[in-house]
């Protein structure tokens, strides 16, 4: 829709200048004038054959007669169109005639040279011939005061006398007339014209969108009105079927895009995201970056407003149809920045090396590769803190718990950290780590053996260790590591006595054992407190130091992942089981889309630090159901082990921690995963078995006289009093008795683990009835 007055009549075909077309020929204009005027100034005194001279005289000569016979019209546009396009000719050749005179008569040289500079000065910023098809279009823009009248009956009736005459018989356009009809194309029926009112009169409001549909029989949705900026209400602007306009429009956008991609990132962003019922509405892209494989936006919500972006529907918005190329990581409550690859970054990961799995000055080891490329780390130590981390690892089955568990442990042997693992599901996630840490457990009753033995050894850590406060990294201790794998099998067990000894163990590990080097990692399939014994301690305590969502198989063990740590704006899109390349919707549609997805075990959020990044776990590549290139990164480093004061107080199950392994292995040796069937392979397996029989029988020596690490539970009962024996112990200190509300008080009613109040009540009362209170009065107790 035209902004201006509309335009009148105009030459069949003829659009005009837009501004782009308009800089470049005013470009090239100027650029032809500075090499005429310095041919003008230097041609006339020149050696240059008779002819060059006179077909430069004869250029002028041919523009002066055009000029002449376009002169004789009545139409003063035209005159000053022709004199404007003939202005830079007639003016060069009088130059350039200047200088040939200069020998006729005698007149110094420099005048001429003069006059074709003053020519080309003023040449080049007026460029006449671009101002003349400007001018043009101008005069076609000025309003029309007077309409045309009809044509008689029997004349040839145009386009815009027959637009005239069906508005003229219209009822519903009262006294208006339309002027200034400009037909866009002439094989199409759009036009746009100005409704005039009468003078000092206003155009009706009747007169809109859907009357003046019917005055042309054309769809309502096909005409635009607008008011004319600079005139009154007695004007309005119309434009009738604007198919041609708008796909001019569409066309001069689209061959800016070509030029600037991020035009049309900014058009689709304005069109799909920012807009009323878009995507994102308010929501601003502040910069971007466009690159061959990936574009970055910065995006952001308004001051006040924080970032609220749904995941699917910015993809929708941006016409991306596999979901995993688009992540999105927050940068405060109302920035953020988008990545958009080409194709899913995570498909191809690479192989971990012993660099990646040596802890660094920070205690950090790296466990995969980011979305952008970067290394993801987590710390398995905090040497500003003094403490050991805790972290979880939250995954469906086949989501990659066992393979992330696995480079841990791993890496914890390769940095000296004490590796202590279990596998609840009875050894079939992790055989590899068999032999190769420090104590593999397998099956439930391993593992509470394993978790007893270590809570004794932390027990062993806080006597020992002077009341420091944090942890000696390059002490006489090494950081121990336990890592549970498949726990909730064990948090969940059906023995209720179990399930409620490991929640007890683990919590307790969680809450004091980061102060004596002891670090807790699990890996369960689910958050939900069912999962977990009940105990929301330890849910909230394994977040401390790093969380890794995997593949969930519900969108609320996501969000409990999420709950209390997830960095302020952070946007945590779902893991797909299985990511097809070619196989969005034309492709179903065509029968061609790609029926074999590439599976995504390891690829998941990884939560530290106050930042959620996508990434996904080194990859390794399984022979014969084991992993040789894992085995080969940890063989050849020492594995580290518990002082002998630790290993008295681990007991008799650390002691013949390998006594299980090693009687395996003497069963019938099997040829190891990277050479089996060669010799070498043969004698490498042979001397592995002879060292884990040797192992046997020293841990068989040992654990004889080593008792059984205690059930700390059971332990604790034994030694707490009973109620009785607490009342009686408060009142043997006061001979002259206490009232019932102090002895509560005295034996930790109210208090954290403290009796109840009815349970001291009926421990009083039985007292007094047994004889062994007397009651002073109404409720003062002494002892007899």
């Amino acid at each position: 829709m035209t902004t201006e007055v509309v335009k009148a009549d105009a030459t069949a075909g003829e659009r005009g200048l837009t501004r782009k077309t308009a800089r470049r020929l005013a470009w090239a204009e100027r650029t032809v004038y500075g090499a005429a005027g310095t041919w003008v100034a230097v041609a006339p005194q020149m050696d240059l054959p008779w002819w060059a001279h006179g077909a430069a005289l004869a250029t002028g000569a041919l523009n002066g007669v055009a000029l002449w016979k376009r002169s004789d019209t009545d139409d003063w546009t035209q005159r000053l169109t022709s004199s404007l396009r003939a202005l830079p000719a007639l003016g060069g050749v009088g130059a350039y005639a200047a200088g040939l005179l200069v020998l006729v008569f005698d007149y110094p040289n420099g005048w001429p040279m003069l006059g074709a500079a003053v020519w080309t000065a003023v040449m080049i910023p007026m460029a006449p011939w671009t101002r003349s098809m400007g001018l043009k279009r101008a005069v076609e823009n000025l309003p029309v005061l007077a309409g045309a009248q009809e044509p008689a009956d029997g004349e040839p009736v145009t386009f815009e006398d027959h637009m005239r005459v069906l508005w003229n018989r219209a009822q519903v356009t009262g006294d208006t007339t339309l002027e200034g009809i400009r037909q866009y194309d002439r094989a199409e029926p759009d036009f746009e014209a100005v409704v005039l009112a009468p003078a000092g009169q206003v155009v009706p409001r009747t007169l809109d969108d859907r009357a003046i549909a019917g005055v042309f029989d054309v769809p309502v949705d096909e005409v635009t009105t607008k008011e004319i900026d600079g005139y009154g209400p007695g004007r309005l602007a119309i434009q009738v079927a604007p198919r041609i306009a708008e796909a001019r429009r569409k066309t001069e956008a689209l061959e800016v895009e070509a030029e600037d991609p991020g035009a049309s990132l900014e058009r689709i962003w304005a069109e799909h995201v920012n807009c009323v019922g878009g995507a994102a509405n308010g929501v601003d892209l502040v910069e971007y970056n466009i690159g061959e494989e990936q574009i970055r936006l910065r995006i952001a919500a308004p001051r006040g407003k924080t970032l609220g972006v749904n995941h699917e529907a910015l993809c929708s918005a941006l016409g991306i149809d596999d979901i995993s190329r688009l992540v999105m990581e927050g940068a405060g409550p109302r920035e953020a920045v988008v990545y958009i690859y080409r194709a899913n970054p995570l498909l191809h990961v690479r192989s971990p090396t012993v660099e990646d799995l040596t802890m660094d000055d920070r205690g950090r080891i790296s466990v995969g590769i980011a979305h952008d490329g970067s290394v993801a780390r987590i710390q398995l130590f905090n040497f500003d803190t003094g403490r050991a981390q805790h972290g979880l690892t939250a995954g469906t089955t086949g989501a990659g718990k066992s393979g992330l568990m696995r480079i841990l442990g791993a890496a914890q042997r390769i940095s000296g950290v004490i590796s202590w693992m279990a596998d609840v599901q009875g050894g079939m996630s992790m055989p590899e780590m068999e032999g190769r840490i420090d104590w593999m457990a397998k099956g439930p009753e391993e593992t509470m053996q394993q978790l007893r033995a270590l809570h004794a050894v932390k027990e062993y850590r806080e006597a020992n260790s002077r009341g420091r406060g944090d942890f000696d990294f390059h002490g006489e201790w090494c950081l121990i590591q336990w890592t549970g794998d498949e726990i909730n099998r064990l948090l969940s067990s059906l023995d209720q006595d179990i399930r409620k000894e490991a929640a007890w163990m683990i919590g307790d590990l969680q809450k004091t054992g980061q102060k004596v080097g002891i670090g807790v990692d699990m890996a369960l399939q689910s958050l939900h407190l069912k999962e977990l014994g009940d105990n929301h301690e330890i849910r909230e305590k394994g977040k401390e130091g790093h969380v890794f969502l995997l593949r969930t198989a519900s969108s609320s063990t996501q969000g409990m992942g999420l709950d209390g740590i997830a960095p302020i704006g952070a946007h945590v899109s779902p893991i797909p089981e299985r990511i097809y390349e070619g196989g969005g919707a034309k492709e179903l549609f065509d029968g061609t889309a790609a029926t074999e997805g590439v599976p995504t075990p390891g690829m998941g959020w990884l939560i530290t630090e106050g930042k959620a990044t996508l990434f996904r776990t080194f990859v390794l590549k399984k022979v014969n159901g084991l992993y040789p290139q894992l085995e080969k990164l940890m063989d050849g480093h020492p594995m580290p082990s518990l002082t002998p004061g630790e290993a008295r107080a681990a007991g008799a199950a650390y002691a013949r921690r390998g006594a299980a392994e090693a009687g395996k292995a003497a069963d019938g040796p099997s040829a190891p995963s990277g050479a089996r069937g060669g010799q070498t392979g043969l004698n490498a397996e042979l001397e592995r078995i002879v060292g884990l029989l040797e192992a046997d029988n020293k841990a068989k020596e040992e654990a004889g006289d080593l008792p059984e690490a205690p059930s700390p539970m059971a332990a604790t009962k034994a030694k707490a009093p009973t109620i009785r024996e607490r009342v009686l112990a408060v009142l043997e200190g006061h001979p002259d008795g206490m009232a019932l509300r102090e002895i509560r008080t005295a034996v930790g009613c109210g208090t954290e683990g403290g009796p109840g109040t009815n349970s001291v009540n009926n421990a009083v009362s039985a007292l007094a009835n047994e004889n062994l209170l007397v009651a002073l009065g109404k409720g003062v107790y002494r002892l007899p």
